[in-house]
């Protein structure tokens, strides 16, 4: 049988909560990154969020070009730059 990792979590929260990389693609599950996906570009990274649901809420959208991956080094916006404004 699984073995719950937290307790206090379901099955889905304990089970998805981690990331997967295929090649040049991270896919992060239902953890601090909400369903996020780090394309490695040669210029940098390609980031953005997919549309389902964690934690029991909707997140907001977002997707950019940054050299190291963060939202505060984006060299250009796609979507989302309303809530990460300078």
């Amino acid at each position: 049988m699984f073995k719950k990792k937290y307790p206090a979590l379901s099955f889905y929260e304990n089970f998805l909560g981690g990331h997967i990389d295929v090649f040049n693609i991270t896919i992060f599950g239902e953890n601090a990154m909400h369903w996020a996906v780090n394309i490695k570009l040669k210029s940098g990274y390609l980031c953005f969020r997919l549309p389902i649901r964690c934690f029991g809420r909707w997140w907001p959208m977002y997707c950019y070009l940054s050299p190291d991956a963060t939202p505060s080094s984006a060299s250009k916006w796609f979507w989302g730059r309303t809530n990460h404004d300078k």
